[in-house]
């Protein structure tokens, strides 16, 4: 699982298309906003990586 966020994170931040603006409404979601979205994709997986090392040490 990991690993596939990694790939993902990669392949979403090498997207040609992280540049482009989407209007929602009068929402501007612009690259910046792609880019905390993903690091918060990021940080969830890892966070999930490490917390499935924990539960598997309090058994």
């Amino acid at each position: 699982m990991f690993v596939i966020a990694v790939i993902f994170v990669a392949a979403a931040l090498s997207n040609p298309a992280l540049g482009h603006v989407i209007y929602i409404g009068d929402f501007v979601f612009g690259a910046r906003l792609w880019r905390i979205c993903y690091a918060v994709y990021a940080a969830v997986m890892i966070y999930l990586f490490i917390a499935s090392f924990i539960v598997q040490n309090k058994k």
